[in-house]
């Protein structure tokens, strides 16, 4: 369910970026049902992008990159992430879900992983695991999810 999560986040923050206008958010919920997400998914969707996209404090400015400054991967790193997963890893830095200590750790659990092969569906997995567990991300400020539910708590 969470990876379902990701997936609407990206394309709502793809949507904000690419309408400068004020689109009503009931077509963008609409758009999303038709695609098959539950009304729960969607509802904490828009939630996790009003609490958690704000401007960064100074501690998580501490541990930042340049603007103009890609993170390359190294020749391990590009045997083992797929051009596409880091691609989409990419993409979640610049819509602003992850950051860089954020991505560094998909990136060494990646690594970890012990596969030689990590696919854009084993990075959607662990950036939400980063971006909504929060015993390794704690700053989803108290949301968290029970196995096998659209709750949340």
């Amino acid at each position: 369910m969470q990876e379902r999560i990701i997936e609407i986040i990206v394309y709502l923050l793809e949507e904000f970026q690419q309408k400068q206008n004020n689109e009503k958010y009931t077509d963008l919920s609409k758009e999303l049902l038709s695609r098959g997400y539950t009304e729960s998914e969607i509802n904490f969707a828009f939630s996790w992008i009003f609490n958690h996209l704000q401007k960064p404090s100074e501690e998580e400015l501490e541990f930042s990159y340049s603007t103009d400054s890609i993170r390359v991967l190294h020749d391990l790193e590009k045997l083992v992430i797929a051009p596409e997963a880091y691609g989409y890893l990419l993409q979640l830095l610049h819509l602003g879900m992850i950051k860089e200590v954020d991505l560094e750790d998909v990136i060494e659990r990646a690594l970890s992983i012990g596969s030689t092969n990590i696919t854009i569906d084993d990075v959607k997995s662990m950036a939400a695991s980063v971006i909504f567990n929060p015993d390794t991300n704690p700053s989803v400020d108290g949301f968290f999810f029970h196995p096998g539910t659209n709750t949340i708590h």
